[in-house]
């Protein structure tokens, strides 16, 4: 009886030893199948172009950050990082693809098929380069000291334009803008996350809008406009503005300043709306 006993036992250990190493490599298969690892392969990529004054700058980036820079330099420098953890074949079918004519293009070439490679670009360019677009799939945008009346939008990022020579349009369904010392402004727009601007200059109508996030706004005062701030959830604040204002209600405003001009309309349906006069 206890002889039976132990040998009925030691059939479901091995049974269950066995269910567990077979479940082992099961995971193992899930985890490395299709070349993924969990191991992380970047790839570096340096080049750099002299080109002619006045060339127009355009960056097509679909997953991936992108940072573009003045400086005093005499030539264009593109510094990329290519990652993913689908090995290096992931990497050898993603290509950066660079056309220097009138217009400068810089593109992440992906295959027909979607690859989980990631890549990141860092962008330096000398004076007389214009930015004209930047687009990105997913990943943040990052425009410093440059000239151009850029185009920047990204689907899952946020945005950040500083001292740009030039006017600004900026586009995010998720993340947030922030735009300082700017000559001018064309459209601000995000779907999901604040927006935090400065207005120097305004010379045609402009809308600045979120759906979800508050808005904070620097007016220069000596601008002449007319106002509409909405918000369906929030309040609206202004601080130290010379406004005529012909409606004046916690989710509504709407007036002019120095005799009205172009107008900008500011809305949010989550959030609240602060404007300031510009320091």
């Amino acid at each position: 009886m206890l002889w039976g006993a132990t040998k009925k036992m030691t059939k479901k250990m091995s049974f269950g030893i066995s269910a567990l190493v077979l479940l082992g490599a099961l995971v193992a298969l899930m985890i490395f199948s299709g070349g993924c690892s969990r191991t992380k392969v970047t790839e570096d990529f340096f080049q750099s172009y002299r080109v002619r004054q006045g060339t127009v700058l355009e960056i097509y980036n679909p997953n991936g950050p992108v940072s573009i820079t003045g400086a005093d330099i005499e030539e264009v420098e593109i510094t990329a990082l290519k990652e993913t953890y689908r090995g290096q074949s992931a990497l050898d079918q993603v290509d950066i693809f660079i056309d220097i004519d009138a217009t400068m293009v810089i593109e992440t070439m992906y295959p027909d098929e979607e690859l989980d490679v990631t890549v990141s670009y860092n962008i330096k360019v000398p004076e007389g380069v214009w930015v004209s677009i930047i687009e990105c799939s997913n990943g943040n945008i990052d425009v410093q000291g440059v000239a151009g009346n850029p185009v920047l939008s990204t689907s899952n990022g946020n945005i950040n334009a500083r001292e740009v020579e030039g006017i600004v349009s900026a586009r995010s369904s998720n993340g947030n803008l922030y735009l300082s010392e700017i000559a001018g402004l064309a459209y601000l727009r995000t779907s999901n996350g604040n927006i935090n601007a400065e207005l120097f200059e305004l010379g045609e109508d402009l809308e600045i809008g979120t759906s979800n996030g508050s808005i904070k706004l620097s007016i220069n005062p000596e601008l002449a406009l007319n106002l509409e701030a909405y918000t369906s959830n929030g309040e609206i604040n202004f601080n130290n503005l010379s406004l005529e204002t012909t409606l004046l209600e916690q989710t509504a405003l709407v007036g002019s300043m120095n005799e009205g001009g172009p107008v900008l309309n500011i809305s949010t349906s989550n959030g609240s709306i602060d404007l300031a006069r510009l320091q």
